[in-house]
């Protein structure tokens, strides 16, 4: 009867000792997120219409902006512009009045928007593309007798930079997370 009951203590004994040869932690897995951030700027610039003259207008605007640790970017901008010099006195004449949307990476954006002007008593629509420093664009106005308006701005705004990530941990089901950043197997009671 003794050697009967032998193989079976030791299939228990096996199987208790398999039970704690197994870990009861694995690697919590990582996974890096996007997180992104608001920029606000305040800026000048410079800003010339091909086919109005030599001298510049002067541009005061401020530009809101998200931009996600991947380069997204996407936000509005507001900028007066005011002509410097008519072709025949100097001082502060009021010149465009825009609202534009942007979207695009944090080295370039894509802009569309309108305003009016109020050199011209025109309302008008335009796109452009910001680079750092310095926008090309063109204006469509609704009134004037040339419709069309190419532009190029040099101005204070630079390259976004980007966000950090986010590093996220989980685990699989059936485990939880614990401190030391590994998944523990639930113990069943």
């Amino acid at each position: 009867m003794k050697i009967k009951s032998l193989p079976l203590i030791i299939s228990a004994l096996l199987t208790s000792s398999l039970a704690y040869a197994v870990p009861n932690e694995i690697p919590a897995t990582i996974t890096n997120t996007s997180i992104s951030s608001n920029v606000d700027n305040g800026y000048g610039a410079l800003k010339w219409t091909f086919g109005e003259g030599f001298f510049p207008e002067l541009v005061v605007g401020f530009r809101h902006a998200s931009v996600s640790s991947n380069g997204d970017v996407y936000g509005g901008d507001a900028s007066f512009a005011f002509k410097i010099f008519d072709g025949k006195s100097w001082g502060f004449l009021p010149g465009k009045f825009r609202l534009k949307y942007f979207n695009g990476a944090d080295y370039l954006q894509a802009e569309v928007g309108g305003g009016y002007d109020f050199g011209k008593n025109s309302f008008f629509v335009g796109i452009g593309g910001q680079a750092p420093f310095s926008t090309l664009g063109l204006d469509y106005s609704f009134t004037a007798s040339n419709p069309l308006e190419p532009y190029f701005m040099l101005n204070s705004l630079g390259q976004y930079t980007k966000p950090g990530t986010r590093q996220l941990l989980s685990c699989p089901s059936g485990t939880q997370l614990l401190a030391n950043g590994n998944c523990a197997f639930n113990q069943q009671v």
